[in-house]
């Protein structure tokens, strides 16, 4: 009698957790768990396994179902296609189901592996769940669904050497063999999370080979864009209507219950319907509220109304359709679970940690947001609620510098997975240069979340760059390591120059050079570390680019702003597919409008008169009673007001990031009197997310609204304020309220100010006689 062992698919015994019940019923969470015949594993003899090709010649047929499915089809074309690559060898398919005399069956689909359900089915029972059998009288193919079956065929190729390390042929790496056997097995899989997405990939082909798919949940919006409703329906803010719908007024409830009726009588098998508030702020406040705050926001939780509403939601429906359930972002101001209102069991709520720091994992102890993460989570499951991650595989509102995330994707996909997550939609950006590992990492562990990281990235790199695998995974773990050990948390990039030193970046470099040495040239290998020095590079020429707008030096800023968008033109034309749109938006939105502007004003004759500091004095006024007090004033003493810098850091960094109100920022400098009689304006670089101005006590007029925190910078008319050859004050107010990133806030770029063209111009060079100013 031949004996069976249970172990997951990375060698490690599984760990079957007992039945929990969920809202839908009695379901398993369970490790991915395969059934290998005893000593068999690392056997590729014929005679401990099967050949499916021998000395370059097939030794194997496909056996298709009478009517197969497009699934099934594609698995017996995927197989054929790579075994061909591989080998050289061609697989026929069996007409009519016959097996030629002396071929090895290879039968797709659950209809020719009769006993295959009841194996499946005893681990678990996702539609994506499969048997892979490879047994003396042939190979079995076959999961609970078409898309189980063919996950089972790419199952069989990864055993065959096969990887898709990144979308298309460019990360295809296919082995070399004449010979290919397949040790006796029964492997079933079942994916750990019901829903496995990275949203923004846009290659489907590979999203599939990775085995995604599944649940999708949650959405912005109540659904009601057909439905006519009154100012008197929306939520009120300083006496105005906001976007976001009053949802404890009677027709609101009566309005969405309709909506979620109709989408249930179209789709009666859907398991949830998605309804969130919109995207943004705008809650008023509710009788719904319970007293509990956001410390993020700074505002009240909105949790508990919309729980109470999604409850009485719930309660209608259920009168048609007993079994439906509402899924809801967890998201801003909704994140934090209810402290009076108990969710319904067909709650999902879908948590979208955004307002959290994005460069450290959730067991970094430098990180109290990660941290906060973990209490989030320990709170919904108290309740009783099931959970659907939809988080961010990339650093928000970042035009693409290197940042890989594969400790981030390693720890807390783990542990979703163990906190009863059902699904995971995450939020990409992808650039494959410096994220090909992590996303890898993401989609593996979205499959077997008990499967070992690490193991997974060191195949990772050598089924990628081959020879030159040791510089490679030395260069992606120098970045993980400089985010790990940064304490830092700013969003955007603001920090970027933190944390991606000009040292690191050397050390980078010598790595890649390293890498480059190594690898063939024209190779696969040598084309995938090529896209990883695009990315690289296109770092550096964005480090150049801020570096030199801190500086006032508009000239090279706007040159390496032209490098970096002159690499990503290089790398979409070299690597098409693997290159994100939004990267490109972030670099225009953020940088590119702004230095092109500048520029400009510089090539038509504007002449910067003085650049400002970057230490000013600072107060606080969380009451907002500052101007009363006349903290504009030139003669107010300054002995209770702080220093605190400007570009060169954060709110965050210097310890305000959770900071929410007015702030007064305060300098002195001189005007050289070659300026008078010129028309003169204040230019603020970032402002995060209000600003007023005064200079000399005399407030000025605002001439252009910039976007917070950084993108479009704020200009006002300092004309006729200034005294020259002699000290001026410059006061500015900024409000910062809203949450538009992380630990931003104040002033957040350089500031200056500038001549506009006029009948008189100060002789000299463009940036003579600059003064930097002082307090």
């Amino acid at each position: 009698m031949k004996t069976f062992t249970v172990s997951a698919v990375d060698g490690r015994p599984v760990q079957r957790s007992k039945p929990t019940r969920s809202g839908h019923g009695l379901c398993f969470r369970v490790l991915t768990a395969t059934l290998i015949l005893t000593g068999a594993v690392a056997a590729r003899s014929d005679a401990a396994g099967v050949t499916v090709v021998k000395d370059g010649k097939a030794n194997a047929v496909v056996v298709l179902p009478e009517a197969p499915s497009p699934d099934e089809t594609l698995a017996a074309t995927e197989l054929t296609a790579h075994v061909g690559k591989i080998s050289g060898a061609t697989l026929a398919t069996a007409e009519n189901g016959t097996v030629p005399a002396g071929l090895v069956p290879i039968r797709i689909g659950l209809a020719l592996c009769p006993d295959a359900e009841a194996s499946i089915r005893a681990v678990g029972n996702d539609p994506a769940a499969y048997l892979l059998a490879v047994r003396e009288d042939g190979i079995h193919l076959a999961g609970l669904s078409p898309e189980g079956t063919l996950f089972a065929a790419y199952e069989l190729l990864e055993q065959l050497g096969v990887r898709w390390c990144i979308p298309g042929d460019l990360g295809t790496v296919v082995p070399s063999a004449k010979t290919l056997a397949l040790p006796l097995q029964e492997t079933v899989q079942v994916p750990s999370f019901g829903g496995r997405s990275l949203q923004g990939v846009a290659d489907r082909t590979w999203m599939r080979r990775m085995r995604l798919g599944g649940l999708n949940a949650g959405s912005h919006g109540m659904k009601l864009r057909r439905r006519k409703t009154g100012p008197e329906l929306y939520c009120q803010e300083n006496g105005k209507p906001t976007h976001q719908l009053e949802v404890s007024h009677p027709e609101v409830l009566r309005l969405v219950t309709e909506e979620a009726l109709d989408f249930f009588r179209k789709h009666p098998d859907a398991k949830y319907f998605n309804l969130s508030p919109e995207d943004g702020p705008g809650f008023g406040s509710s009788p719904w509220d319970a007293d509990d705050m956001d410390p993020l926001h700074g505002k009240i939780s909105v949790t508990d109304r919309y729980v109470t509403f999604f409850n009485l939601v719930l309660e209608a429906v259920h009168k048609e359709f007993p079994n439906a359930g509402i899924a809801f972002y967890c998201y801003g101001q909704l994140m934090r679970p209810p402290i009076r209102e108990r969710p319904h069991p067909n709650l999902l709520p879908v948590l979208a940690p955004i307002d959290l720091c994005r460069y450290h994992d959730i067991d970094n102890p430098l990180c109290p947001e990660r941290r906060y993460l973990k209490e989030i989570v320990d709170g919904w499951q108290k309740l009783g609620c099931d959970l659907f991650y939809r988080g961010f595989f990339f650093n928000l509102a970042d035009q693409g510098f290197p940042f890989p995330m594969t400790r981030q994707i390693g720890s807390e996909l783990g542990f979703f997975h163990v906190s009863h997550f059902n699904g995971c939609r995450i939020q990409c950006m992808p650039l494959w240069g410096h994220q090909g590992p992590s996303l890898y990492l993401a989609c593996k562990l979205m499959w077997n979340a008990g499967a070992d990281p690490q193991a997974i990235l060191a195949d990772y790199y050598r089924a990628c760059y081959g020879p030159a695998a040791e510089p490679m995974e030395a260069f992606f773990n120098g970045l993980e390591d400089a985010f790990a050990t940064a304490d830092y948390h700013t969003g955007n990039v603001f920090d970027m120059p933190h944390i991606l030193t000009p040292e690191l970046m050397r050390r980078l470099d010598g790595r890649l050079k390293d890498a480059e040495k190594r690898a063939p040239p024209d190779s696969l290998p040598a084309r995938r570390i090529h896209l990883t020095r695009l990315a690289q590079e296109f770092g550096k020429a964005n480090l150049a680019m801020i570096e030199a707008w801190n500086a006032c030096e508009f000239m090279k800023a706007k040159a390496g702003h032209d490098r970096a968008v002159a690499l990503r033109d290089e790398g979409e034309a070299l690597y098409p597919g693997l290159y994100d749109k939004n990267a490109s938006g972030y670099l225009r939105r953020f940088w590119g409008a702004a230095i092109q502007a500048t520029s400009e004003g510089l090539d038509n004759g504007n002449k910067i008169v003085a650049r400002l500091p970057d230490e000013w004095l600072f107060l606080l006024d969380p009451l907002n009673g500052g101007e009363s007090l006349g903290f504009h004033v030139p003669t107010m003493g300054t002995r209770n007001w702080m220093p605190i810098k400007t570009y060169s850091q954060s709110w965050s960094n210097q310890g305000l990031r959770y900071y929410k109100g007015e702030a007064w920022y305060r300098t002195t400098l001189n005007v050289s009197r070659a300026f008078k009689g010129e028309t003169i304006h204040l230019w603020l670089g970032g402002v995060d997310d209000q600003a007023d101005a005064w200079i000399n006590g005399r407030k000025l007029e605002r001439l252009s609204r910039g976007a917070a925190p950084c993108g479009r910078p704020w200009e006002f008319d300092a004309t006729g304020t200034l005294d020259f050859d002699a000290s001026n004050t410059i006061v500015v107010k900024v409000t910062n309220r809203a949450l538009n990133e992380l630990g931003t806030g104040g002033l957040t770029g350089p500031a200056m100010l500038w001549t506009k063209p006029g009948a008189a111009k100060p002789s000299g060079e463009l940036f003579k006689g600059i003064e930097s100013g002082h307090q």
